[in-house]
């Protein structure tokens, strides 16, 4: 017979079925809800039913949601089990079901999954891709490690191969357990005595120890007798010691350990089993790569090989590492990082009520001589703070003095309100603000250059500024004055002083004389350059739109050797860096420039960019120019508008009713004659300008449109997932990395599914459910 072809029109696109392939006419339902996760209700034959993602399967009820999305569910009143894509990996004919799983995304090893079934009593196994492991023979059956599982007959239990089923150990034992001794062992137990065992059945430990107990899958591990006496094993399950001690304590490394009798502990050289240090210390505690040992209310540090390098006679020892981290967990070597901590390690070391500084050597860096010490992080490098009495000072992490204790306070990286360094330059990072207690309730600010060691400026000031890489506003009270990067003061406090750095050698000052005032620029030695009396100079009044976000606080300066002049209905005259004016006559404003570039507006109120030579860098002929985001500047003139980089050029050009951008995406919806579409970061077309509507979902990378109101979805790519001819559209209400796939669709009369590549799931329904169905 001749196979014959249909064309058939579905959804908006043309689809070719051979005809011996047909698809069957979907199942009528009662209605359609939207999916919830995995599943949807659905009402079939009078009953509400529950449909998959995938449409493959309808249950009655959910029981379990796993991690893997492995769903157990009721049908018929018998469990199953079904997977992510809709494959029926337990069949419903069981009694019960249960899903064991575990997903880790920083150690996959440690990922499992199992299914446990029960049938007339007894439990199999089976895995997450339905291959049955092992049949309903079993009492009980539950994970034992991420490659094994329990099984229970008689009483007693064993284990299988979590991937195989094979049987690893026969049924044999009490009672069988993850070992958290070692990694990989199982912990066996008969007759009330407990053993190791690998995972493949192997006896390493024969059980006839009361316990074990590890430290934090080290190599080494404690065992128990009768009496509550311990020694030492390795992993291998040898003995390394006879179980004579009271306790025993992890060291720095798996070649040091401390042992306990009575009151008494030592550190015990583990390759020889030989006290390495007698038994002289009340307690021994791991600190990072370091022993802290005790006597009585004192305490000192060895090193990891026992030697005793900070002698037992401080009240408190703390570890730090080189960023300034206090070390609270184990670090097992001098090595690169553990535990996220860097080496090398430092030592702050207390005397009731005096403090010391030592390396992990045990070198004294710092003497007794401080109330307190600690190690801060600046900048993202670590120092020493040093606390004697009201004052404080600072050292380098070698110990050297680089801020006096003399101070009332310091930076402590989290800033000081009347300090602004924002315009300090390359060499930011070596001043610092100290603080001093002028009297009773009043501060001061000053500058220290730890660099040169050097109080650069007093702390006798309520606030200081930075006004560029060399000069410094100085302010008390309601007066002020400038100093350069050096302290030397350029100008004294005055009263009412105003006084602003407009580059490393330029100031502007107000002056007032009996007449009026004037504003002025001078170079450093007072020598006017340029006065003007309608000149209102603000260091913080400027049209900032060229200049980068991160710039925009600065005070304002020369930049390309120009500095404007406001004042007096002048908005288009600039001042050189001789004092001689420039006046850009043809405009009616020019803006501050940046770049050798400054936004311009005509006498017939047109804005542009010009440059600095005043050639025209983009034509003036726009009716507004605002901020669009950090690079890229919004234009606009009639009822259209573009982008424009702060260069001058076009990014997009003067042909779009309105531009949006994407939240923080490299995305632009468009709208032109009415119609939106999508734009990219290089400024091509992504989404034709073809729809009334698009909404972006920045959680599920999706585009919703409407066109004609009609109702679709577009990809992150512009791809069309669901084209837009439906009369409503609602996403699968999910979370997480769940899609939001299937969508519920209407289309005419029909409320249909489509799946995540448009395809329709094989049930439609003339109504949606409602509320209270």
């Amino acid at each position: 017979m001749k196979k014959r072809t249909f064309v058939i029109r579905l959804a908006g696109s043309l689809l070719l079925l051979a005809g011996t392939a047909l698809a069957q006419t979907p199942e009528t339902a009662g209605y359609l809800d939207r999916f919830e996760g995995e599943f949807a209700k659905i009402q079939l034959n009078g009953r509400q039913q529950l449909l998959h993602r995938s449409g493959k399967v309808v249950v009655d009820k959910i029981q379990e949601l796993s991690y893997y999305r492995l769903v157990s569910a009721v049908k018929q009143d018998a469990y199953g089990v079904v997977n992510r894509k809709g494959d029926i990996i337990a069949p419903f004919r069981y009694d019960a079901v249960r899903i064991l799983g575990e997903s880790k995304q920083d150690n996959p090893a440690e990922n499992y999954c199992l299914i446990t079934v029960k049938l007339q009593g007894k439990t199999g196994a089976i895995d997450s891709l339905g291959k049955v492991l092992c049949e309903p023979e079993y009492s009980d059956i539950g994970v034992l490690t991420p490659k094994t599982f329990s099984i229970k007959k008689n009483g007693l239990y064993g284990w299988c191969d979590m991937k195989t089923g094979k049987v690893l150990q026969e049924p044999k034992y009490t009672e069988v357990s993850r070992s958290y001794v070692v990694d990989g062992l199982i912990n066996i137990q008969l007759q009330g005595k407990s053993g190791l065992s690998q995972e493949d059945g192997t006896i390493l430990v024969p059980p006839k120890y009361e316990r074990f107990m590890g430290w934090n899958s080290r190599q080494l591990f404690s065992y128990y007798v009768p009496g509550g006496k311990c020694g030492l094993m390795d992993r291998q399950g040898k003995v390394l010691t006879p179980a004579i001690y009271d306790d025993i304590n992890a060291g720095p490394s798996d070649a040091l350990v401390a042992v306990k009798v009575q009151d008494k502990t030592g550190l015990l050289d583990v390759a020889t089993g030989q006290l390495k240090t007698p038994m002289l210390y009340t307690r021994a505690d791991r600190l990072g790569p370091l022993f802290t040992v005790w006597k009585g209310n004192l305490c000192g540090l060895t090193d990891a090989l026992g030697k005793e390098i900070i002698p037992v006679a401080h009240t408190d020892l703390q570890l730090f590492d080189s960023k300034g981290h206090n070390v609270l967990g184990a670090v097992v070597s001098l090595g690169p990082s553990s535990a996220g901590y860097t080496p090398p390690y430092y030592v702050v070391a207390k005397k009731g009520n005096t403090a010391a500084f030592y390396d992990a050597a045990g070198k004294q860096l710092l003497p007794f001589e401080y109330d307190d010490i600690r190690v801060t992080s600046r900048n993202d490098k670590a120092y020493v703070s040093l606390l004697k009495g009201t004052q404080c000072g600072l050292a380098d992490i070698s110990g050297k003095i680089i801020v006096p204790v003399q101070f009332s306070g310091i930076d402590n990286n989290y800033g000081i309100s009347n300090y602004d360094d924002d315009a300090a330059g390359t060499e930011k990072n070596n001043f610092i603000a100290v603080l001093k207690v002028i009297r009773e309730g009043v501060i001061g600010i000053g500058l220290f250059n730890m660099a040169t060691g050097q109080l650069v400026i007093p702390a006798v000031y309520s606030g200081l500024r930075w006004q560029n890489d060399n000069m410094i506003r100085l302010e008390q009270g309601d007066s002020s004055g400038l100093a350069d990067k050096t302290g030397r003061i350029i100008r004294p406090l005055k009263k009412y002083g105003a006084f602003d750095a407009v580059s490393p050698d330029l100031i502007v000052e107000k002056r007032y004389y009996d007449d009026g005032s004037a504003t002025l620029l001078v170079n450093k030695e007072g020598r006017v350059l340029y006065d003007s009396k309608h000149w209102e100079f603000s260091a913080t009044a400027s049209n900032r739109l060229l200049v980068p976000d991160a710039r925009k606080t600065w005070p304002l300066q020369f930049n390309s050797g120009l500095l404007k002049v406001r004042g007096y209905s002048y908005e288009n005259q600039f001042v050189d860096t001789t004092g001689k004016l420039m006046a850009f006559e043809e405009y009616k404003y020019v803006g501050d420039f940046y770049n050798r570039r400054a936004v311009a507006i005509t006498q017939d109120d047109r804005v542009g960019i010009i440059s600095i030579d005043k050639k025209v860098v983009y034509p003036l002929e726009l009716d507004d120019l605002t901020s669009a985001d950090n690079e890229l500047l919004k234009m606009k003139q009639g009822k259209k508008v573009g982008l424009l980089r702060k260069d001058g050029s076009v990014f997009l050009p003067l042909e779009y009713d309105h531009i949006d951008r994407v939240y923080d995406t490299a995305l632009y919806i468009v709208t032109r004659q009415g119609k939106k579409g999508v734009l990219n970061a290089e400024g091509k077309e992504l989404v034709p300008a073809d729809y009334d509507e698009i909404r972006y979902s920045r959680d599920d990378r999706m585009f919703e449109v409407t066109k004609d109101d009609k109702e679709g979805l577009l990809g992150a790519d512009g791809s069309i997932l669901v084209p837009p001819v439906y009369d409503d559209l609602e996403q699968n209400r999910t979370w997480g990395d769940h899609s939001k796939f299937p969508v519920l669709v209407k289309q005419g009369e029909w409320y249909l599914y489509l799946d995540a590549q448009g395809k329709p799931l094989p049930y439609r329904a003339k109504k949606k459910k409602g509320y209270n169905e």
